[in-house]
């Protein structure tokens, strides 16, 4: 998974106006996820700099992919 991936996947899920969002309920695991980049990148200064298209570290990547997996199933929920 790529910076801009993971951008675009934090970006799709802060939607405003919704009473109970994806966000909301995962919201321990998007925290990890946020931990688990400040641990490894430092300061967010750092994490800003990375061009777009590098790759995160598998542990980050890992974390990021389980939510996406998750975020598309609450999507398909949210459809039917």
């Amino acid at each position: 998974m790529t910076v801009q991936e993971l951008i675009d996947f934090y970006l799709s899920i802060r939607r405003p106006g919704g009473l109970l969002g994806f966000d909301s309920v995962f919201e321990e695991e998007l925290e990890a996820l946020k931990a688990a980049i400040q641990a490894h990148y430092g300061d967010q200064e750092a994490w800003v700099q990375l061009p777009e298209d590098a790759e995160l570290p598998e542990g980050i990547t890992q974390r990021a992919e389980e939510l996406v997996e998750k975020y598309e199933a609450w999507n398909r929920g949210a459809d039917q």
